[in-house]
C-alpha cells in the first residue's frame, strides 16, 4: 500500500505562501497552488504548518492571515523592500525577484557565496549590487554596471527606491517561486 504524494517544499514556500495569502487573500486553496507553484499536497501541508502557528484563519471565501501572521510577515526581510522586476542582462532567468536591505556590505567581496545559495536552491542565478555615492556598484567591483549594462541599471534606479550603502539581492530563475527562493537563498547568505 502506497503512501501516496508527499510534501515537496522549502521552509522559505511557508513564508512565500504567507505572503502569498497576505497581498492576494483570501485566497482559495485551488488558486493559492497555482500561485505558489507547488502541489496540492504542499500546499495543504503548509496550510496546515500555517493555522497550527495561528498565521491564517481559513473562511469560507478562503484563507487569509491573521494579526499574528501579519506581524510575522513584518518580522521577516524578504518581503518589505522587495518586488518581482525586470532585470534584463543583470540576471539569467526569466524571472528576477530583487531584495533591498541595509546590511552591512563591507564583508561582501565578490557575491560568489550568494549565487552558489541561489543556485543551490534551483534559482538561476543571484546578482549583488551596493549603491555607494549615487551609483550602483557590483562587488568585486571590476565591471561597471553602468557601461556593461545602461539601459538594465536605468530601470533598476527608476524602480528600487535606494539609500546609501544599500544591498540589491536580486534572485533570477526559470519561475516566479524560483526566483523569489533564489533571492531569499541569496540574501541569507549575505
Amino acid at each position: 500500500m502506497g503512501a501516496g504524494p508527499q510534501p515537496n517544499y522549502h521552509e522559505y514556500d511557508v513564508c512565500r505562501t504567507l505572503w502569498i495569502i497576505d497581498t492576494q487573500g483570501p485566497i482559495g486553496r485551488h488558486l493559492l497552488r497555482k500561485e505558489v507553484e507547488l502541489t496540492e499536497c504542499s500546499v495543504r501541508t503548509i496550510l496546515k504548518k500555517l493555522m497550527s502557528l495561528a498565521y491564517i484563519e481559513s473562511r469560507p471565501q478562503g484563507q487569509s492571515v491573521t494579526e499574528a501572521g501579519k506581524a510575522y510577515l513584518l518580522s521577516l526581510p524578504y518581503f518589505s523592500q522587495a518586488r518581482f522586476l525586470e532585470a534584463g542582462e543583470l540576471s539569467l532567468g526569466a524571472y528576477d525577484y530583487a531584495i533591498v536591505t541595509n546590511s552591512d556590505a563591507s564583508c561582501l567581496t565578490n557575491a560568489i557565496a550568494q549565487r552558489d545559495e541561489a543556485i543551490k536552491i534551483g534559482g538561476d542565478g543571484a546578482t549583488i549590487l551596493i549603491f555607494r555615492k549615487g551609483r550602483l556598484v557590483m562587488p568585486p567591483e571590476f565591471l561597471d554596471p553602468y557601461e556593461a549594462y545602461p539601459d538594465d541599471i536605468t530601470r533598476l534606479l527608476d524602480t528600487l527606491t535606494l539609500s546609501e550603502g544599500d544591498i540589491v539581492v536580486i534572485g533570477s530563475g526559470p519561475s516566479k517561486r524560483f526566483a523569489q527562493l533564489a533571492a531569499m537563498a541569496a540574501f541569507d547568505a549575505l
